[in-house]
């Protein structure tokens, strides 16, 4: 299954959770909190993430079902 590791490292994320969608490690669902975000369109921060589990995807996880990216403001405010 993706290991969270990878993300935090590429988007020097203060958080991310990665859990099993179905349990067979081939469904994920991603939530990740990052400053890197700042300034960020939705699409983008996809983008970023997706670039950080590229190799993944390739191989290891088949689809990410659901994707949260919020900068720290917006996790603190609840959005």
């Amino acid at each position: 299954m993706l290991q969270f590791q990878q993300i935090k490292e590429h988007l020097n994320a203060e958080s991310v959770t990665v859990k099993d969608a179905y349990g067979d490690g081939r469904h994920v669902s991603i939530d990740v909190v990052s400053s890197s975000f700042e300034g960020q369109s939705a699409v983008n921060r996809q983008r970023m993430v997706y670039k950080a589990i590229w190799e993944e995807l390739q191989s290891t996880v088949h689809a990410v079902d659901q994707m949260t990216t919020r900068t720290p403001s917006e996790a603190e405010s609840g959005k």
